[in-house]
């Protein structure tokens, strides 16, 4: 389970030199299947991506869903393809 967490607004972060944007993470599942949104899936993270969106620091968290054919294969962040990780990043 992921909690409820919320990048700080009132933060910078030490690198990026952004301050957050007070939403939830957001978990982006990167397998074959379409999950709802919001939906209550079990995955396996990957890895983390920070994104800038309109100047605040926006994390996401990379999983692939746990019963995805995939999962056996992904096992970190370098393991899922540069091709899908910069469709991310769209």
């Amino acid at each position: 389970c992921l909690p409820q967490t919320w990048e700080n607004p009132n933060e910078e972060h030490p690198e990026l030199k952004c301050f957050g944007d007070d939403d939830p993470i957001d978990v982006v599942e990167i397998g074959s299947k379409a999950i709802a949104m919001g939906s209550v899936t079990e995955v396996k993270p990957l890895g983390v991506i920070a994104m800038i969106d309109d100047g605040e620091l926006d994390w996401k968290v990379i999983a692939i869903a746990t019963d995805d054919e995939l999962a056996k294969e992904y096992n970190d962040i370098d393991d899922v393809p540069d091709a899908v990780k910069d469709g991310i990043r769209e």
